[in-house]
Parts: C-alpha cells; sequence; structure tokens
C-alpha cells in the first residue's frame, strides 16, 4: 500500500503561539538581562543607566527625583533609586506597572498640579520630547513645569533625538521657556551637552540647572 504523505497545517492556536514566540525574540533582540531584570538595549540607555544615574544616585544633595515617561524597560530603574525619593509620572494608566511607588497618572504638562514648586532635586525628561510632546506650545508648557518642580540649582536632565522627525521645533534655541535654564557642567561626560556616539537618531543628553537668585 502505498504511503501517504501527512500535511501538517498550523491550527489558529499554533499560529498565535508561533507568533507570540517571534515576538519575544524580537523584545530579546532590543533588550538586555541584567540579573532578572531586563534592559533597553541601546548606547543611549548605556549612558543613561551607567553614567547619568549613577551619578544622581551617588550624591546625597541630590534626593527627590522625577523620572518623566514609563515604559517596560523604566520599570528597573525603582532599584537604582531604591535609596532616594523616586517619583516618576506617566499619562497611561496601565503604564503605572513600571513606575515608582510614587507614582502620577497624568500628562507631565500637568505636573504643578501634583506637586508644590520647586519641590525636586533632579528632573530627567528623557524620550519624550517628539515623542508626545510634539508642538511648540507644548514644549514650552514642558520646560514651563521643569522650571516650576525644581529647586533652585536642581538639575534638568534632558534627553532628545536630534532628527527632524522627531524635532518638532529647534528646541535649543526656539524654546523661551528652556532659555530660563543655565547650562550644568556633568563632570563625568565632561561637558553640558553630550552627543551619544553610535546613535541612528543622534540622541543628545543636554544637563541644565535652574539659576539660584542672589
Amino acid at each position: 500500500m502505498a504511503q501517504t504523505e501527512a500535511i501538517w497545517k498550523p491550527t489558529v492556536f499554533a499560529r498565535k503561539l508561533t507568533g507570540r514566540i517571534r515576538y519575544f525574540f524580537y523584545q530579546l533582540s532590543v533588550a538586555r538581562f541584567r540579573g532578572f531584570d531586563l534592559y533597553l538595549n541601546s548606547p543611549d540607555r548605556l549612558v543613561l543607566e551607567d553614567v547619568i544615574i549613577p551619578y544622581f544616585v551617588s550624591r546625597s544633595e541630590y534626593h527627590k527625583i522625577l523620572f518623566i515617561g514609563c515604559d517596560w524597560y523604566t520599570k528597573p530603574y525603582r532599584k537604582l533609586f531604591k535609596n532616594k525619593e523616586y517619583w516618576t509620572i506617566e499619562i497611561e494608566e496601565w503604564k503605572k506597572r513600571y513606575g515608582s511607588q510614587r507614582h502620577i497618572v497624568d500628562s507631565f504638562l500637568n505636573l504643578s498640579r501634583h506637586i508644590e514648586s520647586g519641590y525636586f532635586d533632579v528632573l530627567i525628561y528623557n524620550g519624550v520630547f517628539g515623542h508626545g510632546i510634539n508642538t511648540k506650545e507644548d514644549t514650552e508648557e514642558s520646560f514651563h513645569q521643569c522650571f516650576n518642580a525644581l529647586r533652585q540649582g536642581g538639575i534638568l536632565v534632558f534627553g532628545w533625538n536630534n532628527v527632524p522627525q522627531y524635532r518638532p521645533i529647534s528646541v535649543t534655541t526656539e524654546c523661551d521657556n528652556l532659555k530660563k535654564f543655565e547650562d550644568y557642567f556633568f563632570e563625568p561626560l565632561s561637558t553640558a551637552e553630550y552627543l551619544v556616539p553610535n546613535t541612528e537618531y543622534k540622541h543628545t543628553f543636554h544637563f541644565y540647572q535652574k539659576p539660584v537668585a542672589n
């Protein structure tokens, strides 16, 4: 009797499972493990996590810290800031799982509704300009909120992609509220403005300080 070759046709469940497996390996391709935590694997995140955050963690004068925006790759920051008063703010409620215990569910543009003026020592405003803050009006308001939230002498870390598609305005020259800040010389990188090498989107960290009144 001739043998009949069986042809396997994947079920709907099998196709869904295959898709999930592919997505899992895609996530791994853009991530790296440290212990049991998952971190985003990109040059700018390495600078943020290996240079910028450790500097502020090590300095006692910087205790109250706000991180703007949350996603899966920010969840481990709770551990990095475990000895600080660490806050997060994110407009999408479902992302609060990736934030701090002191988490605010709201637009960053409404920050002053939740905290008093001059409350924070450090604000980390990274990857939000051009990815949610997309107009000149919103950009101006975002830096107004930063200025209001920081104490005198407080530090603003502004990380952004310096390419046309993610640069709604020429922020460093066109934003009036950003001009209220002074450049801050960030010792670990020996500059106030650092272009991360080998990033497709020219990710740049700019360091600012709220002036101290005379």
